[in-house]
């Protein structure tokens, strides 16, 4: 053996010796998230995180100070961690907001950007223990070098230096959702906000979020690629697992096999009357021979999200009363989705998709009107029980996506939004009985174009 050990050693020549020495000296920098140089596999020279460039972030900067008013500072803090319990973190997930404007997808930082100031952050210092338990993070040279800030501070140092941004400000911006007592207890946040003038910086953010980039909408289409195509593989495997948390668990391993980190919320998946609740999540029972499965899922892909919702039955065929419905859900869904496109609005969507489920469900016999002089009003109520929900929402960074920006507003091209009619009738309701339990719901994502729109998932439409 010793013969044989020595026979392989000699056969590794000087060359390619100091060849793998010369490579090990290559130290790459962990900055506690993806580089280039960290996960070439993921990302191209010049970009901050995978898909989205330097450049990128920069013009970002540049469109939010265009917005800010004049002398005004917008803040952000990063996304705290959540706890499961007093040692184990919740998987981390940054803010939209912050993550939009910086690029770093660590928690800890605040971030400040002004006419005056520019581009600053002040970055958490973790101790050795803290390196220790949970590796390196992004310090001060990794928000000049990589995020490329024009100043950097350590987060000691926040209430030396933030006052006196603020001071010079006459109106400071910040993001609600995450703002932290590290400096809304500074003094000169609280005269600003006892006087008026802080506002919520999303107001600002979510209207330039709104409109994608071409990079952004590459790894949106990405994301909606790899829920559609894990969804259909979802589908097959009901027939022999026909159970609600088997389903969710055989989304899950889709998406991640298809290069998803996480799924954009916890899938919804109800079979039989669970469908009935909107937001159903127990994902618990067995799936009953003769009825539906409906499954709302969503998928992460570097920071941009997917959602689809797809109802059918697992273990048969549609009987003739989940077929009516279906068949009515399907149809609203292809007319509203004729109806995107620049100049149209989300709540004209949403107010035609209400005429036309109304039609449809009082020609089937489950809305019915009376000679009351509050027809109409009891119509519209008794509707909105089976279908509270709106027509669709933006989609983005966040599921639902640029919450500030009213469904008023005009549609135009790079705008995503989903589409997804449904109904949802609950056992045990006045509703004819053959009725009672069904949940249905067709969501697809729609890209709105300069000539109209393009739907991501058409492919698995008719799948029944």
């Amino acid at each position: 053996m010793r013969i044989l050990i020595g026979k392989l050693v000699q056969r590794i020549s000087y060359k390619q010796t100091i060849g793998r020495r010369a490579f090990c000296t290559n130290k790459i920098v962990d900055i506690g998230q993806p580089t280039p140089s960290s996960h070439p596999q993921l990302m191209k020279e010049g970009e901050i995180t995978p898909g989205i460039s330097l450049e990128e972030y920069m013009l970002r900067r540049k469109r939010l100070l265009e917005v800010l008013p004049e002398n005004g500072l917008a803040i952000f803090a990063a996304a705290p961690v959540k706890m499961m319990n007093d040692v184990v973190p919740y998987t981390y997930r940054q803010d939209a907001d912050y993550s939009y404007i910086t690029g770093c997808q660590q928690p800890g930082g605040v971030a400040v950007l002004g006419h005056e100031c520019g581009f600053c952050m002040f970055m958490p210092e973790p101790t050795a223990q803290d390196v220790t338990w949970q590796g390196q993070t992004a310090g001060i040279s990794a928000a000049l070098e990589v995020f490329k800030a024009d100043k950097a501070y350590p987060m000691s140092k926040l209430r030396e230096i933030l006052p006196d941004f603020m001071r010079r400000s006459s109106k400071l911006f910040h993001n609600v959702q995450t703002a932290v007592p590290t400096y809304m207890e500074l003094d000169a946040f609280q005269k600003a906000a006892t006087s008026g003038e802080v506002k919520d910086v999303s107001v600002l953010t979510h209207q330039l979020r709104l409109i994608k980039s071409s990079a952004e909408l590459k790894l949106m289409r990405e994301s909606a690629a790899i829920a559609c195509q894990a969804l259909l593989q979802t589908m097959l495997h009901s027939k022999i697992h026909p159970h609600e948390g088997m389903l969710s668990a055989k989304m899950e391993y889709e998406c991640k096999m298809r290069g998803a980190q996480r799924m954009a919320f916890n899938p919804v998946v109800g079979g039989g009357p669970n469908a009935s609740v909107i937001h159903y999540s127990r994902n618990d029972q067995k799936i009953k021979e003769g009825d539906l499965v409906l499954m709302d899922v969503g998928c992460e892909f570097h920071g941009y999200v997917s959602d689809l919702t797809r109802t059918w039955p697992p273990c048969g065929s549609f009987s003739s009363a989940q077929e009516e419905l279906y068949d009515l859900i399907l149809q609203t869904n292809k007319e509203c989705v004729k109806l995107c496109k620049p100049g149209a609005t989300i709540r004209q969507i949403h107010n035609f998709s209400v005429d036309m489920l109304q039609k449809g469900l009082k020609e089937i016999g489950i809305l019915k009107e009376d000679s009351r002089r509050s027809s109409h009003y009891q119509l519209s109520r008794s509707y909105h029980q089976l279908n509270p929900t709106s027509i669709g929402h933006y989609l983005g960074m966040d599921v639902h996506d640029c919450s500030k920006v009213s469904y008023d507003h005009p549609l135009t091209s790079g705008v995503v939004i989903t589409i997804e009619p449904g109904i949802y009738i609950p056992l045990f309701s006045n509703i004819p009985e053959r009725y009672q339990g069904i949940g249905i719901r067709i969501e697809d994502e729609v890209l709105i174009t300069d000539t109209g729109c393009e739907v991501s998932l058409r492919l698995i439409i008719f799948i029944i």
